[in-house]
């Protein structure tokens, strides 16, 4: 399956997908509400079929009160239904830790539709073997413009439609398009150690810098906050203002999303195994709170997992209680007493100058060679000189993706 984004083009018919998107929030509550109601009273969960057999009864049996459900297509309703029974699922099994809450009105949701919600132009043939779609698409019997940032590949499965904190709707169009670019193999396999100052420290002895795009946008956030503050609650100058606030953090995202599908793309063309530590950031959260947060190093490692399958790559974690930055890489002598503090240091029994991140990084893979059986690769492992000054690499916003 391949996914793609598209912005849909601002019009006043837009309101109509507004309604669709407050239907769909009503749909998710109401049996939300339902299952909690069932709950309360001793009754067993019900289920996915249990679900979609009442839904199809309540819309029958009381039309003046559930007339609305029918404005949404049937299969986007269900679909609807079918993620509420998946969010409780993941709880039973202990993937998530509460069950699925109810949605806020003030806040964007989705619905997703099948071809029979939707419909695009008959697609004019292309030199590359696969159909070239126009900008326009039926949705719910009306017709909408999209920018056509990409060409649409492969035959259309399902679209998503869903509402951002601005009021701009996005398309998500799933195609069942393979990629059939794979970067090529590198042989070489290298450690990454995690930190809060340098984002990741590579085992060759690169420090890869983190942009701290929430920490450079401060001050144009606490304007526009200041703002919105001032306002009266509820006047059409506090929706503005609250638009402002909004912009500037969707700007914060985009670059943070930017920035990790590069740097994700980097490591891939790069290397063939990667192997990193398993930290937790939440408990680093309560440490370090927001420079974590605007790191988002669960966010990147996700894309990073999902670069290395889309490239036959391998992403490999150790235990975190390994001794990765007190351990000498060179000869394996620990060191009893070291304070996060000591950034350099020199081992007392080989005498061997280390860099403390680097140090960690060739000792994460190796134990990931050794711990995964990576034979066969070469190893990137920094040479004596760059452990005392490793080459530091900081964000370029217009490299390009697949740069090594």
């Amino acid at each position: 399956m391949y996914a793609t984004l598209y912005k849909l083009f601002r019009a006043k018919r837009n309101r109509t997908l507004k309604r669709l998107t407050w239907i769909a929030h009503d749909i998710w509550n109401y049996f939300l509400g339902w299952q909690r109601t069932r709950y309360a009273l001793g009754l067993p969960y019900m289920s996915f079929a249990e679900m979609s057999r009442q839904f199809t009864i309540l819309r029958k049996a009381h039309p003046e009160v559930f007339a609305h459900w029918r404005e949404l297509d049937s299969w986007a309703a269900r679909e609807i239904l079918k993620r509420l029974d998946a969010g409780y699922q993941r709880f039973f099994i202990g993937l998530a830790k509460r069950p699925p809450r109810f949605r806020s009105w003030r806040k964007p949701y989705s619905f997703t539709m099948c071809p029979s919600g939707y419909g695009f132009a008959d697609p004019e043939k292309g030199d590359f073997g696969f159909g070239i779609y126009g900008d326009k698409v039926r949705i719910q019997n009306k017709h909408y413009r999209f920018n056509l940032s990409r060409p649409i590949l492969g035959n259309i499965k399902t679209i998503t439609i869903k509402e951002d904190s601005l009021g701009d709707f996005y398309m998500s169009v799933v195609t069942d398009h393979t990629v059939s670019k794979v970067a090529p193999k590198t042989g070489h396999a290298a450690g990454f150690d995690f930190g809060i100052k340098t984002l990741f420290t590579c085992s060759d002895g690169t420090l890869y810098e983190s942009p701290e795009f929430y920490k450079t946008s401060m001050d144009d956030l606490s304007v526009a906050q200041r703002a919105h503050s001032e306002k009266v609650k509820g006047s059409n100058n506090s929706e503005r203002s609250r638009k402002d606030v909004a912009r500037v953090h969707r700007k914060i995202k985009r670059q943070r999303e930017n920035h990790h599908w590069k740097l994700a793309k980097r490591f891939v063309y790069k290397y063939d195994a990667l192997c990193f530590e398993t930290l937790t950031f939440e408990g680093m959260k309560r440490l370090w709170d927001r420079k974590v947060s605007d790191i988002a190093p669960y966010a990147f490692h996700q894309k990073l997992k999902h670069q290395a399958s889309k490239h036959g790559k391998a992403v490999h974690y150790i235990d975190r209680f390994e001794a990765t930055s007190k351990t000498c890489s060179k000869c394996g002598q620990p060191q009893m007493l070291m304070d996060l503090s000591v950034r350099k240091w020199r081992c007392p029994s080989c005498q061997t100058h280390h860099h403390r991140d680097v140090n960690a990084a060739i000792n994460i893979v190796k134990v990931g060679a050794s711990t995964f059986g990576l034979e066969g690769i070469r190893l990137a492992i920094a040479s004596g000189p760059r452990r005392l000054q490793p080459k530091s690499e900081p964000h370029d916003p217009h490299r390009k993706a697949t740069d090594s």
